[in-house]
């Protein structure tokens, strides 16, 4: 066996095991091994249509290694989850994606540049993951009780609302009194989004009071 390419192995296998770390201690779903494994295949699928190219002569060796890029599509897919009016595994599936172009790098020689991009990654996953907390500080949790006329078209709009204005909601509760619906909420956001909810929320037809509490 080539040298070279079992270095090219190792390395992908060590940034893909960088990456895969931090998703690991994060507790994600594509943790350690899924990384590496990502990354020693990209890198062994790219260093082979190099292989069969120069054995063939007229072959295309970026045709093999095209098909990563459409393959782990597939992963990203199944990594990604809607729940509660909100998408899950964006961010790992975007990352799962990187770790594969980071194998092709390794697989094409661009070694240093896969080292930079996989050390960039990490910085992302990790630096950002304190401006986001920071910046979560800085909101307040607010607690509305919405009176409308009871038409169950009003609570898909309100929760619509929500999506739009990509509010999470920590409960939500629905109670039925006097031809009437009351939803009770309560969610963090911050102060421009709580004022845009209002208004919104103030502009639905069949909306009789909306009071509100910030804790």
């Amino acid at each position: 066996m080539e040298v070279d390419i079992v270095l090219k192995i190792l390395l992908a296998a060590m940034l893909g095991g960088i990456i895969g770390l931090e998703r690991e201690l994060s507790h994600k779903e594509a943790g350690l091994r899924t990384n590496i494994l990502i990354a020693i295949g990209s890198t062994l699928i790219t260093v082979l249509s190099f292989k069969i190219a120069a054995i063939t002569q007229n072959a295309d060796p970026a045709r093999l290694a095209a098909q990563i890029v459409s393959g782990i599509g597939f992963l990203g897919a199944g990594a990604i989850i809607q729940a509660r009016f909100a998408v899950h595994g964006l961010t790992t599936a975007a990352t799962i994606w990187t770790v594969a172009a980071i194998g092709i790098a390794v697989g094409s020689g661009f070694y240093l540049l896969a080292f930079l991009v996989a050390l960039l990654v990490v910085v992302v996953l990790t630096g950002f993951k304190f401006l986001l907390a920071f910046l979560e500080k800085q909101k307040q949790i607010y607690v509305y009780l919405i009176t409308t006329e009871e038409r169950a078209s009003l609570l898909v709009d309100l929760r619509q609302v929500l999506t739009e204005l990509h509010i999470r909601y920590s409960s939500a509760r629905l109670n039925r009194r006097d031809g009437s619906y009351e939803f009770e909420i309560i969610f963090n956001t911050s102060e421009n989004k709580n004022r845009d909810f209002v208004e919104k929320v103030m502009l639905l037809k069949g909306v009789k009071e909306v009071l509100s509490e910030n804790l």
